[in-house]
């Protein structure tokens, strides 16, 4: 006999514009509109509710805190793009939705920025009424997510940019903008703590010859250039691959790659992250734009994420270009473990709570005055460990 789950009550708050009481009266304002007719009070008791308690109502939830209600009269389905409060469901039989989030929902999920993202395997219920256009659905439950890829945001909140994802295509370019070899680093961590495999895309080789082979980190670590941070990656372990949507260079490489998997795709604005989804599925016309030749910095084509479908199997998730990639819930002491040549020597070092940076006896950093681990890829380390 099958167990019932467990169910409980929380308290949530309402929506903040209910908690203000309306006055019902404005006796000053009558006063001064008529002063030679004063109107008693009506005599009379009333009962208000007090304190925190007047703020707050009761749900049911289950043992994860998601609200309870009749499963039978919901459908299932998967966000593929949020767009303001609305977001585009498909449901299991294809068909497009239009949904909101059922505010009770949103109050229990409010401490993320994204509480329902693209990627999100939800419940909804149906409401459309006679006469709509769209379909018309809430959605009143988001699944566990398996994965996903967040980055901290200009409020120190989580921004979750896409869930249920299996792997993270992380484009940078090797030119125009110039390789930032610091970013890709932060990809991967972002990416192993969201349980997600890294696969790196070198993009724009068409112009490596003719702008040059160089880094934005080239001051620091004369020598490195864009060929020598590509090397360094693969004998890391991470499938790196060098693309160009205008040769065709390494694209279907790259659909080999994307083939039967859900992709996220991460990088700055004008790495050409449209550019090579058009040209791995001709049809897409996904708009681009031109890189600022004085800045070096690209213009925004892609507003929202949304979730594709590939012709040649699997999906991809195509995100807006992004200056700025904060990690989110890093904490110091779990940084290491992100680093993948750093691992063997962890246990060598002489503190079990070394950080690496300027501990007696840390065997990191003899690795690194040995040439065994990369010195640009310390440095990295030390830069990502102040800002967490």
């Amino acid at each position: 006999m099958a167990r019932k789950p467990k169910v409980r009550k929380v308290r949530v708050d309402f929506r903040q514009n209910r908690q203000v009481r309306r006055r019902s009266d404005d006796w000053t304002r009558r006063y001064r509109a008529d002063q030679e007719h004063l109107e008693d009070a009506e005599r009379r008791e009333s009962v208000r509710a007090r304190g925190e308690l007047s703020r707050k109502r009761t749900i049911l939830v289950d043992a994860d805190g998601v609200p309870l209600v009749d499963e039978a009269q919901w459908q299932r389905g998967t966000v593929t793009r949020v767009h303001g409060l609305i977001c585009t469901v498909c449901d299991q039989e294809g068909r497009v939705w239009r949904c909101t989030v059922r505010r009770v929902l949103r109050t229990l999920l409010i401490k993320s920025r994204s509480p329902v993202t693209v990627g999100d395997r939800v419940w909804f219920a149906d409401v459309t009424q006679p006469g709509d256009v769209d379909l018309v659905g809430v959605i009143e439950r988001v699944e566990e997510r398996s994965s996903k890829l967040s980055r901290r945001d200009q409020r120190r909140r989580e921004h979750t940019i896409v869930a249920n994802a299996d792997q993270l295509l992380a484009v940078v370019s090797v030119a125009q903008p110039r390789l930032r070899p610091h970013l890709v680093d932060r990809y991967i961590v972002a990416a192993l703590k969201g349980n997600l495999r890294p696969v790196l895309c070198f993009n724009k080789m068409d112009l490596l010859t003719e702008l040059g082979d160089r880094t934005e980190e080239e001051e620091r670590l004369p020598g490195q250039s864009v060929m020598d941070v590509i090397a360094e990656f693969r004998e890391l372990g991470y499938q790196c691959v060098a693309t160009s949507a205008v040769t065709g260079q390494g694209v279907e490489e790259l659909r080999e790659a994307l083939r039967d998997h859900m992709t996220v795709l991460a990088g700055q604005s004008g790495v050409g992250k449209s550019s090579l989804l058009n040209a791995l599925q001709p049809g897409l016309n996904l708009k681009t734009r031109s890189v600022s030749d004085e800045t070096e910095k690209g213009r925004h084509t892609t507003t929202w994420a949304e979730l594709l479908r590939l012709d040649f199997g699997g999906f991809v998730v195509d995100t807006p270009g992004i200056r700025a990639f904060d990690l989110w819930n890093v904490a110091p002491g779990e940084l290491e473990a992100y680093f993948v040549e750093f691992v063997p020597y962890v246990p060598r070092c002489r503190f079990g709570d070394c950080t690496h940076r300027n501990e007696e006896g840390c065997a990191v950093r003899a690795a690194v005055e040995n040439g065994e681990i990369s010195a640009r890829r310390y440095y990295s380390y030390l830069k990502m460990f102040e800002e967490v």
